[in-house]
């Protein structure tokens, strides 16, 4: 593992607890995505580069906000919430994937690894952000590799409290209209963080802080934020 990830990004060095938690993970991970193809990442290097380390960019924004529960949207595998959580045992954790074998993967990791602060909830975002229990009820909501920037906005912002923060992983390409977007759905972007994973590539981290209420159409019903995405 020390050859691919000596230390967490921009943050601290791994304790020896954390060392074997996630070398534990990439056992158990790699064991399961054999059989379920959680990933098409297969080889070390690049679990612990494109999926931990990239991952982990977040970490430096989670310790100085210090939220108590977090939602990470179309966790897939597990990422960033498993990584994220290993790091920070006192937030609680929701992974939310629409795939029922995908969360029952993860909740499954975080059994054998032991993270008591992560329940995984499965479902679509659309139908979770308009129920009562979910909308407006999360201080943080994480987004990696879940949708293009209209609909991750439109079906990530409504989990939001007021002043809650959306952490959207980016790769480099934005739009001249993506401010807009975001006003429009009822936040505003804080801070862009600007990272490099080991082998170079860019990775941005957009902090967009939920400032106004998002409208209540928004989510709209299953599959139309992606078929017919907001444009302003």
């Amino acid at each position: 593992m020390n050859n691919f990830f000596p230390v967490l990004p921009q943050f601290r060095p791994l304790n020896e607890k954390e060392k074997q938690l996630f070398q534990d993970f990439y056992t158990i991970f790699s064991d399961k995505n054999a059989h379920l193809n959680l990933s098409a990442i297969r080889d070390e290097k690049g679990f612990w580069e494109k999926h931990v380390y990239d991952s982990l960019l977040g970490a430096p924004i989670l310790a100085q906000k210090s939220p108590k529960n977090v939602i990470d949207m179309g966790s897939g595998g597990g990422f960033p919430a498993i990584p994220l959580s290993i790091i920070f045992p006192h937030i609680q954790f929701t992974p939310i994937d629409s795939v029922q074998k995908k969360g029952k993967a993860i909740q499954e990791f975080a059994e054998k690894l032991g993270l008591k602060n992560v329940h995984v909830q499965c479902g679509r975002a659309e139908d979770l952000g308009r129920e009562k229990k979910f909308r407006g009820q999360y201080d943080m909501i994480l987004a990696r590799a879940f949708a293009k920037f209209s609909p991750l906005l439109e079906m990530t912002l409504p989990f939001l409290k007021m002043g809650g923060i959306l952490l959207a992983y980016r790769g480099p390409e934005n739009d001249k209209n993506d401010d807009l977007l975001i006003d429009y759905f009822g936040g505003f972007c804080i801070q862009k963080h600007k990272n490099n994973l080991p082998s170079g590539e860019v990775r941005e981290i957009w902090e967009i802080q939920k400032v106004e209420p998002t409208a209540p159409q928004f989510p709209r019903k299953v599959g139309i934020p992606k078929q017919e995405p907001i444009e302003v």
